[in-house]
């Protein structure tokens, strides 16, 4: 596949005051990303062990922007290690139109905190849901929500 027909991207948003273990913590918790992310409202474990590569989740949330069904995605753990506290998942099966996505997050220790990186490549998606931009968009507005989120529960 040539470098143009891949879509790639990389969003980061800081988390103040928060060791990166705590924001980990958060993250490794692969069947609760529903508490952090506004695009889903509910997550179950599939089949397999969350922390063990393999484990799939299922995502689901409000339909996205021009759909009629809730969206699903079941979500596979491709990569894992807690000491650098990153972990990689590929969307294996969904209803949103996504392909060989796959998505890397990462806490990286600050002087005052920590950031979260999340990084994607995919193929480029044929529209009408889907666009570089969009899909940029979606991960630059979901990490920047997930870090508020982190901040709120872990300073209260």
């Amino acid at each position: 596949m040539a470098a143009e027909d891949k879509w790639q991207g990389k969003a980061t948003a800081k988390v103040p005051g928060v060791s990166p273990d705590k924001v980990w913590a958060v993250i490794d918790d692969y069947a609760n990303v529903y508490k952090y992310l506004p695009s889903i409202d509910a997550t179950t474990i599939q089949s397999g062990e969350p922390g063990k590569l393999g484990c799939v989740r299922l995502c689901s949330g409000p339909p996205i922007p021009g759909g009629q069904e809730r969206s699903l995605t079941n979500e596979k753990l491709v990569a894992y290690d807690p000491a650098e506290r990153t972990l990689s998942y590929e969307v294996v099966e969904n209803n949103i139109g996504f392909k060989d996505f796959v998505a890397t997050i990462k806490v990286l220790p600050e002087e005052d905190g920590s950031t979260i990186e999340w990084s994607f490549v995919t193929p480029a998606m044929p529209p009408p849901h889907w666009t570089e931009q969009k899909v940029m968009g979606y991960i630059g507005y979901s990490v920047n929500h997930m870090a508020q989120k982190i901040a709120e529960e872990l300073k209260a």
